[in-house]
């Protein structure tokens, strides 16, 4: 139509003839893609390295992907490994400076390092430290950590977490755990926590047969959150096929910014990874910021990648690469079809989350929509 074609026009020519001022709202973020394994000790170096670079190219915050510190070759190890339960960690919480050990000088020099890398540089080199060892609190604690090292806020996209009595129900079997995505500020204090809704409960034959249910209790509560590039809606990887679940966090959340991070499957990231998240930038009007992970983890399992950003207006802001059928095996690592770790930067602008929905505004048509069967 005549006026779908002038709202293109006018996004693509003046980014929705935003006014220009210094007090625009941008903000520069970095977002990870990992490929996680059993060794929680190298999958956080590969997030401190993420943690420097994004230090280093002026970013405010790091987005990292579901599973981040642990991906195993079981369900029972997943289980074994989790975290303690998010509500004792948060509360546990506070703006003082993690004690240093062993491990955590090894995470505090791999920042350092990354951070005064050049600025094309993402792989590893003689001065990045890849194999330590020495104890580790908890995966949170040392997200906590990196954050403290980094003044980065970090979305630690997922965490296995154990359940509590007062929060689980029937789930506070040792059985059962929490897919948990954390919010964390740049002092090292949980803000903000969501537990996973939806459940992968899916089997394509020969390609993929995974129930998280098996081990992962449902949470049932939406979390909208505030944070230094605007209000975050909460969400984990398979949410993203519910789309009802993202109006109710634009419409009565707030919402202006969606975290999506994924451990997508190759053939389902193949078919829909892409559309699905544009779809829900498009609808919501709200940027949609979705870390990865990416290649191998294990014999039994691989991810799809392409750690990316979209716009309100759907447009591709970044794209971190990653599979294209499912039968590459790539460049880069043998691992991946992708350097990894890694990190794509991209800007977040709230004036433009205002203009477009102020020049299509969907969400007041919505409200006032009454129709029945």
């Amino acid at each position: 139509s005549v006026l779908l074609s002038s709202l293109y026009m006018d996004k693509a020519t003046t980014a929705m003839s935003i006014p220009t001022s210094t007090t625009r709202a941008i903000s520069r973020i970095a977002i990870a893609q990992l490929r996680s394994t059993r060794n929680k000790h190298t999958n956080l170096i590969n997030i401190a390295k993420t943690a420097g670079w994004a230090k280093r190219d002026g970013a405010k915050m790091l987005f990292l992907p579901e599973c981040l510190g642990f991906i195993g070759d079981s369900a029972e190890q997943t289980v074994l490994n989790a975290d303690p339960s998010i509500e004792v960690q948060m509360k546990n919480s506070n703006d003082d400076v993690l004690p240093m050990n062993s491990f955590r000088e090894a995470l505090a020099a791999t920042i350092e390092s990354c951070s005064q890398s050049d600025d094309e540089q993402q792989s590893d080199d003689n001065n990045i430290i890849n194999e330590v060892e020495g104890p580790i609190e908890s995966i949170v604690a040392e997200l906590r950590f990196i954050a403290q090292q980094s003044k980065l806020w970090i979305s630690g996209g997922g965490v296995h977490t154990a359940a509590t009595s007062t929060t689980a129900g029937d789930a506070t079997s040792p059985s059962k755990i929490y897919n948990t995505h954390v919010i964390i500020d740049e002092k090292g204090k949980i803000t903000s926590f969501y537990h996973k809704i939806h459940l992968f409960d899916v089997s394509i034959p020969g390609k993929v047969n995974l129930k998280e249910s098996n081990t992962t209790a449902p949470g049932q509560t939406l979390v909208v959150c505030d944070s230094p590039i605007g209000k975050l809606a909460l969400t984990i990887c398979y949410d993203m096929r519910f789309p009802e679940m993202y109006v109710e966090l634009v419409q009565r959340g707030g919402a202006k910014v969606i975290l999506i991070p994924s451990a997508f499957t190759v053939p389902t990231g193949i078919a829909h990874w892409h559309a699905l998240l544009r779809a829900r930038a498009i609808e919501s009007q709200c940027y949609v910021i979705a870390a990865a992970q990416v290649g191998r983890h294990n014999e039994k399992r691989k991810s799809y990648g392409h750690s990316l950003a979209y716009d309100p207006w759907g447009e591709l802001l970044a794209d971190a690469g990653g599979y294209e059928n499912d039968s590459q095996d790539g460049g880069g690592d043998e691992l991946s079809p992708v350097n990894v770790p890694s990190i794509v930067t991209c800007d977040i602008d709230l004036d433009l989350v205002q203009s477009v929905r102020e020049r299509m505004p969907i969400q007041q048509h919505r409200e006032s929509s009454d129709f029945t069967f």
